[in-house]
């Protein structure tokens, strides 16, 4: 959707430093096909995480041979192990000053209060909510588990999805080709993804796919490492190309 791929425009405008590239990119290659979904996970010290979420974000700039870049972090809020708002929207800065896009998951409160980006919601409701309550410029986006809800995200005009399997859900791969074929609206596969088992869904054209697990569990102990190696796997089993903007 424009209004999504403009936000993302906008957040890396925002970077404090530039980033030069190794070598030159042509204008259909000033992004990337596919790019990286990072939910950021429960832990007691935010401090320790931020860092390696600043770390992460600048291996991902560091390494990419794009002008542009298209990532999303997302802030999951653990009922059982809350977290402040105070370490939320040092995340959220960070994501920001890296010209990554951060989105908080299911909570439209928090996400104004710490100026995120936008949304991911578990319900229709709760997107229709968030849309009353955040900027005209969030990104208000569907956790969807069936082609159906997918549907339903369309029908409501939301502004982007993320899929993830279920034992009552529709396969993801027949997800994320039906998706495909009806809109150009972004879509991210979630799932404990690594630079060898995410070749379906590029190969598919997912938007984005959830690294989360190869980043933050790296066997280096190093999330640039791991954000290196999933990158390098997007380019390996990219697709042809097809216009998104």
């Amino acid at each position: 959707m424009k209004s999504f791929w403009k936000l993302c425009a906008f957040v890396n405008n925002m970077t404090e430093e530039t980033i030069i590239l190794e070598q030159t990119v042509s204008a259909e290659e000033d992004v990337p096909n596919c790019g990286l979904y990072m939910i950021l996970p429960d832990t007691d010290d935010h401090d320790k995480q931020c860092f390696k979420l600043a770390q992460a974000l600048h291996g991902a700039n560091r390494f990419s041979n794009y002008s542009m870049n298209r990532h999303i972090v997302e802030f999951r809020q653990n009922a059982k192990n809350p977290v402040s708002e105070v370490a939320v929207k040092a995340y959220q800065e960070t994501c920001f000053k890296n010209g990554f896009i951060f989105v908080v998951a299911d909570d439209a409160r928090l996400a104004r209060a710490v100026n995120a980006d936008g949304v991911i919601c578990s319900s229709i409701p709760k997107a229709s909510e968030a849309r009353k309550m955040l900027s005209e410029d969030a990104i208000i986006g569907l956790r969807c588990s069936t082609k159906a809800a997918a549907k339903s995200a369309l029908d409501h005009d939301l502004d982007f999805i993320t899929i993830y399997s279920d034992k009552d859900g529709d396969p993801l791969l027949d997800i994320l080709n039906w998706w495909t074929t009806a809109t150009d609206n972004p879509i991210a596969v979630e799932g404990p993804f690594n630079q060898e088992n995410c070749q379906s869904f590029v190969n598919a054209e997912a938007t984005f796919i959830d690294s989360s697990h190869h980043i933050w569990t790296h066997p280096s102990g190093n999330p640039m490492q791991g954000v290196v190696n999933m990158l390098d796997a997007f380019e390996r089993y990219k697709p042809l190309r097809k216009n998104i903007n």
